[in-house]
Order: C-alpha cells, then sequence, then structure tokens
C-alpha cells in the first residue's frame, strides 16, 4: 500500500469496509476490521453505531493527542479546562465533568482493552496507534468497565517480526518541536518487540503580563511491548509505557469583568488586561503549573482453543498529579494558589471466552475485577490581598451606610461587618439581649479580621477506594444467513470506602446573615439619638436593618398574609419572613462566604451499589452492501462520594448511581459499484440520575440532576468520484437535548441578577432574592429549575474532508487534503447564563496539508495547518473565582497552528 493513498481514502472516519481508491484506474474496496464487539468483525457488519480513525488518518490530520479526535468524530467532544489534565470526553452532548476525583466518566477510555479509571491518563500524545474505534451508545456488556454514554478505544501497533522502524520530525510555528520514533523487530522465532518514544514541546500562544508563556506543551510518552508466541495457538502481548507533563496550561482570560470586581482590582494595583480571551494575554501572579507522571504495565494472553478462544488481560496502573495554579487567574492574590495532588493505583483483570464466530449460536462469557485506590489532597486558602479586595470591592454598595454612621469614607463591608459585630461585642448584646433568631449569640469578630490568609481551604484530604466486580456475557443468535439476534448482559458489585480529613476554618462564612438581620444593633449611644437617626428618638437600641429600611424611605412591612402592610418599628426586629428576601440588605454580603462549614464527619465512609444492564440487537444483511439493525441497550455508572469541601453548597455528600437506556436503529451500506459507502443511526437516549458537577463561582456543586434526554441522528459517509480523489464526511444532529428533570440547578452568578439578567425574566424567576428553595439536601438557597429546557449543547456538528492523490513521478506521489468542521452555538455554562460571552457561536473550523515523498513509504514530507482561518471560539466559560461582581472567565481555543513534517520509514 503506498503511503498516500490508504490515508487519503479514510477521510474523516472509516465508517465501513471499502472505498480504497488507489492512484490507478479502478477504486479498490478493502476490509476494514474493528472489534467493537470483542471478536473480529468489519465496520459494516458491526451492529452498533461506531466511527473508527486510522492510524494512517493521525499522521495526516496531524492528530496528537486524544483531545484533536474531535476534529474527525463529529459526535466526540473532548475539553481541556484549567489544567491540561481536566480533560472531559463527552459523546452526543453526554459526559462528566472532570474536576472532582469522587466522578468516574460516562465515556469510557480503554488503551489495548485497559481501562483508564480518570480521562486525564490518556491525554498524553499518541505512540504507533493502528486505529481508534469510538462506540456510541450505553457500553454494559463487553467491555470491562460499565460505561453509560460510550467507549473511545484505543488499539496501538504490536511488535512485528520483520525488523521496521518509523521516524518523525515536525517542526511548527509557537516553537513547536515534535520527535517520534518506532522501531521493532524480532528476538528469535517466537518473539518480537517494538519501542515507541515522543517528545512534544511548545512556548505556548499566551503570554503571561511577567513574560511567562502559558498554554504550552512539554509531554513525554515511551512505551516497549513484547510479543510472544509460544506455540501456534497461543499469543502473550505485555505492554509497558510511562508518560510525563509538565504544562503551564490552562489559561482563562477574562471574558467580562463586572464594574465592582474591575474597580477593586484596579483600585489595589492590579493588572486588568482588556476582557478579551482571544488576546493571548493574561495578568496572574502564580503559577498554572500541572505535573503528571503515568505509567503502567499490562499482560494479554490470548489462547485458541478448538470451539473459543480465552483472552486475559492483566494490568496495573499509577498516576501521579501534581498542580499548582492560580484560582483567580489574576495578578492580586485574592486566591492563592490551588495546590492539588491526586494519586490513584490501579489494578485491573478481565477473562473472556468467545465462540469461534461460525455457529447457529455465538456466545462470550466474561468476568472482570476492578481495584483502584485514590489519594487526593487539595490546599486553597485566601490570598494577601483578599481582604483588601473584598472591602475595596464592596465599599460603593454600603457608602451610604457608611456615611450616615459617620465612618471613615471607603470603608468596605468586610470592614463593616466587623464594626457592626464589635460594637454589638463591647454592649455585651449577646449575652444579655434576647435574640429575634433564637441564635445562642452574635459572633465575634476573630483577632486577625474576617478575611485573613488562615482561612478558606487549608487542607481537605481523601483516602478513596473502590472494589469492583462484574460477570458479563453474550449470545448471538444467528437464526438464518442474514439475521441475527444478539443479547447480552453484565451484573456488577462496586464497593467504596473513604477516609475524610478537613481543615477549612472560614468564620465569615460560619455565621448567617438570615440571623445577622434580625439581631445586629445599633447600641452605641452615638447611633441612638435624635440628631443622627430622628426616626428612633431618645436612645434606644435600634435594630440595624429596620433603620436602614426607614433611613432609606420605607415605612412599613409587607404583610405576609395579604393584609395592611405592617409599620417598621426601629426597636423590633426585621420579621422572619422577610430575613431571606430583599427587605434584608445584609445579604448582600453573602457574596463574602466563599467556604461553607464542613467538617471530616460529614462525609460518607463507605456504599455499595449494584446492578444489571444490558442489550438487544436485531441485525439484518438485506443484500451485500446493506445491513440494517435495532437495538436497545442499558448502562450503568455506580454513585460515589463528593471528593470535596464544596459539598457544603448542596449539602450533597454522595451522590446516586447514573443510568442509561437508548433505543436505535441504524442503516449501513454501500452504493455505485461502492464508490460511495454510508452508515446512518437514529438514537434516543436517557440517562437517569445524571451526575452533574457544575462550577458556581466559588466551587463546584456535585449532584444528580434528575434525568436528560438526548434525541438524534448520525451520519457518516465516503466518495470516491474518481481515482485518487475522495470525500468523507460527517454530522450528528441533535433533535432534542434536554433535561427531563433538573428541579434544583445553579442559578447565574451575580445577586439578584443585577447585570445577568432582565428583571422579571421568567427564565431566572427562581433566582430572585426572596425564591430560596431547600433541596432534598436539605439546603436552601436559591436554585433553578431546568426541568424540560435545553441543555445548550451544540445542536449540529459536521465535518467534511477533501484528498486528492497524484503520482509525481515514477516512484514518487503527493497529495493534498482539507478539513472543515462546523459546529454550531452552544452554552458555556449550566446555569445558562444569557450574555454573549458566556454563550459561544457557531462557528467552522478548517484545517488543510500537503505531502510529497516516496510511493513505498520511504519518506514523506508533509506541510500542514490547522485552523488556517483563525477562527476564534471559546470552550468553556466560568464565573470568575474570589470576586464579588458577575465576572466571567473564558477558555480561548487554539489559534492557528502550521508546521512541517518528515518521515522516514524502514
Amino acid at each position: 500500500m503506498k503511503i498516500f493513498s490508504k490515508a487519503a481514502v479514510m477521510g474523516t472516519t472509516a465508517i465501513l469496509s471499502g472505498l480504497i481508491a488507489a492512484s490507478g484506474a479502478l477504486a479498490q474496496v478493502e476490509t476494514i476490521t474493528v472489534t467493537a464487539q470483542k471478536r473480529e468483525q468489519t465496520l459494516q457488519d458491526t451492529p452498533v453505531s461506531v466511527a473508527v480513525v486510522t492510524g494512517e488518518q493521525i499522521e495526516q490530520s496531524q492528530i496528537r493527542d486524544a483531545a484533536d479526535l474531535q476534529m474527525l468524530v463529529p459526535s466526540l467532544r473532548v475539553s481541556e479546562f484549567a489544567t491540561s489534565t481536566n480533560t472531559e470526553f463527552n459523546l452526543r452532548g453526554i459526559g462528566t465533568s472532570s474536576f472532582n476525583p469522587g466522578l468516574e466518566p460516562s465515556v469510557g477510555v480503554f488503551i489495548d482493552g485497559v481501562y483508564r479509571p480518570r480521562s486525564g491518563s490518556a491525554i498524553n500524545d499518541l505512540l504507533s496507534v493502528e486505529r481508534v474505534e469510538v462506540i456510541r451508545g450505553p457500553q454494559s456488556t463487553l467491555f470491562g468497565r460499565n460505561t453509560p454514554a460510550g467507549v473511545v478505544s484505543i488499539l496501538t501497533q504490536k511488535p512485528e517480526y520483520e525488523f521496521g522502524y518509523t521516524g518523525e520530525v515536525t517542526i511548527g510555528n509557537f516553537g513547536s518541536r515534535i520527535l517520534r520514533g518506532t522501531v521493532t523487530g524480532p528476538l528469535s522465532d517466537s518473539m518480537a518487540f517494538r519501542l515507541d518514544a515522543t517528545t512534544h514541546t511548545n512556548d505556548g500562544y499566551m503570554t503571561a503580563e511577567d513574560g511567562r508563556a502559558i498554554n504550552n506543551r512539554d509531554r513525554q510518552s515511551y512505551r516497549g511491548q513484547l510479543l510472544w508466541n509460544p506455540g501456534d495457538n497461543t499469543e502473550v502481548r505485555v505492554i509497558a509505557d510511562f508518560g510525563t507533563i509538565d504544562e503551564n496550561c490552562c489559561a482563562a482570560p477574562f471574558a467580562y469583568y463586572d464594574p465592582i470586581d474591575l474597580g477593586a482590582i484596579v483600585g489595589l494595583g492590579g493588572t486588568a488586561v482588556p476582557a478579551d480571551p482571544h488576546g493571548g494575554r493574561i495578568a496572574i501572579d502564580g503559577d498554572l503549573n500541572t505535573v503528571l507522571d503515568t505509567s503502567g504495565i499490562s499482560f494479554q494472553v490470548d489462547h485458541d482453543f478448538d470451539a473459543f478462544t480465552l483472552t486475559s488481560i492483566t494490568a496495573w496502573r499509577n498516576y501521579d498529579e501534581d498542580q499548582n495554579f492560580d484560582a483567580d487567574f489574576s495578578d492580586l492574590d485574592l486566591v492563592s494558589d490551588r495546590h492539588i495532588q491526586n494519586q490513584y493505583d490501579s489494578f485491573t483483570q478481565e477473562f473472556r471466552l468467545t465462540s469461534t464466530g461460525d455457529n447457529t449460536i455465538d456466545w462470550m462469557l466474561g468476568g472482570f475485577y476492578y481495584d483502584n485506590q485514590l489519594h487526593f489532597r487539595n490546599s486553597t486558602p485566601y490570598g494577601a490581598d483578599a481582604r483588601n479586595f473584598f472591602d475595596a470591592a464592596s465599599a460603593p454598595s454600603v457608602a451610604a451606610l457608611v456615611s450616615s454612621l459617620g465612618l471613615p469614607a471607603g470603608t468596605g463591608g468586610i470592614s463593616l461587618l466587623e464594626f457592626f459585630l464589635d460594637m454589638n461585642e463591647g454592649a455585651g448584646v449577646g449575652n444579655f439581649v434576647p435574640l429575634a433568631s433564637g441564635s445562642a449569640a452574635l459572633p465575634t469578630t476573630p483577632a486577625e479580621g474576617f478575611i485573613d490568609t488562615t482561612h478558606g481551604l487549608i487542607s481537605e484530604d481523601y483516602q478513596y477506594d473502590t472494589e469492583a466486580w462484574s460477570i458479563f456475557g453474550q449470545l448471538d443468535f444467528n437464526v438464518t444467513d442474514n439475521f441475527t439476534v444478539t443479547v447480552g448482559g453484565r451484573y456488577s458489585n462496586e464497593d467504596k470506602t473513604m477516609v475524610t480529613q478537613i481543615n477549612q476554618p472560614d468564620p465569615m462564612s460560619a455565621f448567617s446573615f438570615l440571623d445577622l438581620a434580625q439581631d445586629l444593633r445599633l447600641v452605641a449611644p452615638g447611633f441612638c439619638n435624635p440628631g443622627l437617626f430622628p426616626v428612633i428618638g431618645g436612645d434606644a437600641c435600634a435594630y440595624l436593618v429596620p433603620v436602614v429600611l426607614l433611613g432609606q424611605g420605607a415605612t412599613h412591612y409587607p404583610d405576609p398574609l395579604g393584609g395592611a402592610p405592617i409599620p417598621i418599628d426601629p426597636t423590633s426586629p426585621l420579621p422572619s419572613y422577610l430575613a431571606g428576601t430583599a427587605f434584608n440588605p445584609l445579604l448582600g454580603f453573602s457574596a463574602f462566604q466563599n467556604w461553607e462549614p464542613v467538617n471530616a464527619a460529614d462525609f460518607p465512609t463507605s456504599r455499595n451499589d449494584t446492578n444489571f444492564s444490558g442489550n438487544i440487537i436485531m441485525s439484518y444483511d438485506v443484500s451485500d452492501t446493506l445491513n440494517v439493525y435495532a437495538s436497545y441497550a442499558t448502562g450503568f455508572k455506580p454513585g460515589g462520594f463528593n471528593v470535596s469541601t464544596n459539598a457544603a453548597f448542596t449539602g450533597v455528600f454522595e451522590f446516586e448511581e447514573e443510568t442509561s437506556s437508548s433505543f436505535e436503529i441504524g442503516m449501513k451500506g454501500a452504493l455505485f459499484d461502492n464508490h460511495f459507502a454510508y452508515a446512518v443511526a437514529l438514537f434516543d437516549q436517557e440517562i437517569e440520575g445524571f451526575q452533574t458537577n457544575n462550577f458556581v463561582g466559588n466551587g463546584f456543586a456535585l449532584e444528580n440532576a434528575g434525568s436528560i434526554q438526548v434525541s438524534g441522528l448520525e451520519f457518516e459517509g465516503t466518495w470516491a468520484p474518481t481515482p485518487g480523489l475522495v470525500f468523507t464526511g460527517g454530522f450528528t444532529y441533535l433533535f432534542e437535548s434536554k433535561y427531563g428533570d433538573y428541579q434544583f440547578a445553579p442559578c447565574p452568578d451575580g445577586f439578584n441578577g443585577v447585570g445577568v439578567w432582565d428583571a422579571g425574566d421568567p427564565d431566572f424567576a427562581l433566582c430572585e432574592v426572596g425564591a430560596e428553595r431547600t433541596n432534598t439536601a436539605g439546603v436552601t438557597a436559591l436554585f433553578n429549575d431546568l426541568t424540560g429546557r435545553d441543555r445548550g449543547n451544540s445542536e449540529f456538528v459536521g465535518s467534511i474532508t477533501g484528498t486528492y492523490t497524484w503520482a509525481v513521478a515514477d516512484t514518487m506521489e503527493a497529495f493534498v487534503r482539507a478539513e472543515a468542521t462546523n459546529i454550531s452555538s452552544f452554552g458555556l455554562m449550566t446555569s445558562q447564563d444569557p450574555r454573549t460571552f458566556a454563550n459561544q457561536d457557531g462557528f467552522t473550523m478548517v484545517n488543510g496539508s500537503f505531502g510529497i515523498g516516496a510511493d513505498d513509504g520511504r519518506w514523506g514530507l508533509q506541510f500542514w495547518g490547522r485552523n488556517l482561518f483563525e477562527q476564534e471560539y471559546v470552550k468553556g466559560a466560568f464565573p470568575s473565582v474570589g470576586y464579588l461582581g458577575s465576572s466571567v472567565n473564558a477558555y480561548p481555543g487554539d489559534p492557528r497552528t502550521y508546521g512541517v513534517t518528515l518521515r522516514i520509514r524502514g
């Protein structure tokens, strides 16, 4: 096979057997073999929705890691957030946040049959890949780990008994340097080896104001393999790998500055880089560094008996990650560097017995054991500038009250609260005056003040262990030569245990502003005289909130029963029914409360989940070139523990299992004498107990959302109109992607919607102050109800490629290739923030390449470019960390990159 011909025809995704157009006169049919159902089948005969990306495509499209695969598989989304290792895999709009180690992915990643417990362990550069199979929909029967959304299965090249080598050098813009090497060959008549290595570096495409390079690449991967054939019926494959990443990624510049935050940043001497995620600049005073070491070894043994094959895959994997990053993304020290250490050791063992595949009833039976020991540590204390920032940012909103009290101009909210509490403490209010709220006493100001570097998340430490086993099987009833009914099932048992240690002192977050609204007094005689507050009279000890309301011109409270308004009495507390409404001016200070009180005893210590899931598939070969199928499948992901003190936000310390069910009908075929091949699938999928993890400005809210519903149409096709010219394309169109049930969703960041949504907007009526609700965990807060609403996924994602190959001379050939991917608009936040910078408009990405080389593959030179037209887009956005206003940060997409690659083979 010529060096460019095969790759050229494979196009965007190899959807079924056929259409390898050589540079000769006629297109020839070649069978593409996959193992999506754990036995070798042609892609056309596989009755599931599966896309295949070949090793040749990976080379020609300059795919470096798993994140690049989405350019060739429209239903796959892979995104990096915050750090290089926070990678999320998403299929058909369904995926799981990678920001909480207690969550397991909805899309399972397997490399050479070995399950990767965390997606971050699969993001290093790909090595000697034979193909990648992207299998969509629940996969409960055949793969070792049950997955509710799908599987990305990466299969690498085996050692060969003929000596060979491959070398590759790439030079590109942003200082890109990539070196790859592979050597394979025999060690004896029965043993062969393969060695792979790659190093990938670039200078990064963003620059910090202090000159540091950000969003760079610095990663290396090494793999060694042995293939041993002790007899005609036995094959043993040993794979050992090591990978390392040491990168300053990933920057999230401001997309919007709330005026409150902007004024405080500038006022304290910080740098306000223009709010533009695509400006290439960011001001930070800390690190954005991630160091990750991953390693593992696996042993696969296949032995053919007369009627079946025994397969055993044994694997150990280690993951050691150290993150240090500036969570506030500014050059003020608002939040000290977040330091995360994430380590796990896993062991997996899978056994399979598989029939030969040529029986009236074919079968497969297997068992899977999984042991994972996770140790997670995090430290995120307040920074040295946090107190001054909160005071400066809140000063304008309290200026009138500060002036009326005769306090120094510019006094901010923290200082004002300390003044009130110190005044009450000095008068002994909490000791001898009954408190309206029933509290024991008003809080006292700590010696260091309410915001200090000794406050915040000083440390959280979790030892989180999982032990799981499952048995699974599948029967293929070959009713006729053309009609097959497949039935499969899996029983899963999951045990999890956790030991928790917490040190999170934050006195500001420890008290209730509802209680303060009823209990705070103006007790100093100077504040209780007719000259300062004429409405009080005498020297009575007035309650603060009624006095403030009177000072604002209010004379009556509303009657909760709809009767006549109630006159405001400054010597009586605020009625309790108003403490959580806009009549409580202290509620705005809740923006200072970043670390809800929590302790280790709040976290569970053990849980068990069991599940039975399965599938049924009916497939029919209409002809040699047309196959149809219909299927129903269920999937499962166990529940677990919220490995974060953020659990206190929603009260969800333990989340429940996630299950999925999917109906699918599909058709695969070829037309025009195999010049056009296609695959079409209609699907309808529902996820119950969807495990969602949403950023809400000062942390993540993890919970079971209830349910989501996704349905749509997938298409993939290949067309070879003339010898040497091939077009491929595919798309995923979602008819719907909505929440079936999500009653306690996060609200957009911003107190009472100021500057975020229009007053009275019915979509956010439940996010207005006074609309607080109590969720199932007993936490009372502002929650939106997104039941029945669109989830904000792209409605359409499609890609198309065109490749033309021609002979240059007797021993040389060339190709030119273009790729385009169109992604329709999508929301960037689960909270459905309506502002333009919280939503991404539709866009189109275009890649291109030109190559020339020897037709026997000895050498090839490729000139390539990605995002050729410099399309600006963002991959995600979030409410800014450590700020009082509704500022937003966003992760920019990669800019235009280009370079040249030289490959040699022998």
